[in-house]
């Protein structure tokens, strides 16, 4: 049920988006801004400074009438965009020269750009199939993501160890089945 509700959103976001209608631009937030703050994050290596790069490319948008063939056209515009807004930020900043020769030779390595749209479009995926997770799976799964160790959401969620344990292996079963439907249960192992 998931997939189909978020492929009529994007339908009903494009339609908007060729009107300019002020939905166009909730749902574009709601559905693209984590993402493309991750995405810029990796160029960037600032989150604070990626979401300022993301903001400042939604503003950009209003008042623009915008017309896609379909979501990949849509994901196209948005992710190119970002990753160019990404290039002048680090171009205008000056970023320590051999990092910065390291990104901008990254940015012209165009399958990794792309591998990195997928990897974000995937992870928004995951995290919108572990909101629909039964509650403790979800918070287990959550604190995982966000970085901390078993033993520490185990202490966190006040609940023992193994029970933890048992809650993320249950978890992990359940994204496994949902993403292996899509060819892309690789990505649980990577993100969990």
């Amino acid at each position: 049920m998931g997939g189909s509700f978020m492929q009529n959103e994007q339908q009903i976001l494009l339609e908007h988006l060729a009107k300019d209608s002020d939905l166009a631009y909730t749902l574009l937030y709601k559905q693209f801004y984590v993402p493309m703050v991750l995405f810029a994050s990796k160029y960037i290596n600032n989150e604070e400074e990626a979401k300022d790069v993301v903001q400042e490319f939604f503003i950009s948008m209003l008042g623009l009438k915008k017309e896609f063939e379909n979501v990949t056209a849509l994901k196209v515009y948005l992710y190119s965009s970002v990753k160019n807004r990404c290039t002048n930020y680090l171009r205008h900043e000056r970023v320590k020269g051999r990092y910065e020769a390291f990104v901008m030779q990254e940015f012209d390595d165009v399958d990794l750009f792309w591998d990195r749209v997928l990897e974000e479009d995937v992870y928004s995926r995951v995290m919108e199939m572990v909101e629909e997770l039964p509650k403790q799976c979800r918070s287990v799964m959550t604190l995982s993501l966000e970085g901390y160790k078993i033993s520490e959401v185990a202490e966190k969620m006040g609940i023992s160890l193994e029970t933890a344990k048992e809650y993320k292996k249950e978890s992990k079963k359940r994204l496994t089945t949902r993403l292996q439907t899509l060819g892309l249960s690789m990505f649980v192992q990577l993100f969990f």
